[in-house]
């Protein structure tokens, strides 16, 4: 078995000692996560991050971030995260149409970027609420 630990930039998301196995979106590419895996640290992408427990299974929406694996231990730090029993229709469509709404105006490149990888975050969301 293996510790879990992820957390946003405002709380902890999820935390246990009782882990089978995780995929997580890498940059890269997906990457699944086995007892006695090597060690790494990489940055995350927009995507889902699958938790298999000898009980259950669950899936946490992340926005990206940074994972390390080391000595069955996973420490995920996303910039937003949020399990996907949370998720409301309300809550996904409105922050759509606000990040929509920004990118009409006048913005700087790199706020642009920061909107559309919002939109993308939003979508996916959407995708896995309809989903369930």
């Amino acid at each position: 078995m293996m510790k879990l630990v992820i957390n946003s930039s405002s709380k902890k998301i999820f935390e246990s000692d009782n882990v089978k196995a995780v995929q997580i979106p890498g940059t890269e590419g997906e990457i699944g996560v086995l007892p006695s895996h090597s060690s790494l640290i990489t940055t995350l992408e927009i995507g889902e991050v699958k938790i298999k427990t000898d009980s259950e299974e669950k899936i946490i929406i992340i926005n990206g971030g940074f994972a390390q694996i080391n000595d069955d231990q996973i420490y995920i730090l996303a910039d937003e995260a949020e399990l996907t029993e949370e998720l409301t229709k309300k809550g996904i469509e409105e922050a759509i149409k606000m990040a929509e709404e920004k990118l009409s105006g006048t913005l700087l490149g790199s706020e642009i970027l920061q909107l559309e990888k919002q939109i993308r975050y939003q979508k996916l969301k959407q995708k896995l609420f309809k989903s369930r």
